[in-house]
């Protein structure tokens, strides 16, 4: 489920199926770093993407959350609260950008910053299914460790 308005209402009429909220994270910047910044939107938006698909009915992908500058905790706050004062248990980040890790939020989850223009299609698609496999398993463990 995408954030469209026509998945939107699907997601609403069918409560207790759709519980798992994806939010991309994506750094944005001008300077010497813009290139890097643009692998990573590329890695998480076409993994999220992927995730979305294969968790249609079970998931909303929401549009990204963007930033500039150091990431941080207290950005995730409010998602998290929407998240949980509507329909979603299961709020999930995913970000290319490693300098999440030194908040040590437990919703997110990390893909490689890969350059996938450089790769052929077969590259990519075995790539992004590689990290579509991981993310899926992180996510099944969510699920049921309630």
């Amino acid at each position: 489920m995408r954030f469209k308005p026509s998945d939107v209402q699907r997601t609403r009429s069918e409560q207790a199926y759709i519980d798992t909220l994806i939010v991309p994270l994506l750094p944005v910047g001008f300077d010497e770093a813009m290139h890097a910044y643009a692998e990573c939107a590329d890695m998480t938006l076409t993994v999220a993407s992927e995730v979305e698909r294969q968790l249609s009915g079970r998931a909303l992908l929401v549009p990204a959350m963007t930033y500039i500058d150091a990431p941080s905790i207290g950005q995730l706050e409010g998602w998290r609260q929407a998240a949980a004062s509507g329909q979603f248990r299961f709020i999930t980040f995913i970000t290319a950008d490693l300098r999440w890790k030194e908040t040590a939020a437990e919703e997110i989850i990390y893909v490689p910053r890969l350059a996938l223009e450089t790769m052929s299609r077969d590259q990519q698609g075995q790539m992004v299914g590689n990290f579509v496999g991981q993310v899926l398993e992180q996510l099944g463990n969510r699920w049921t460790a309630l």
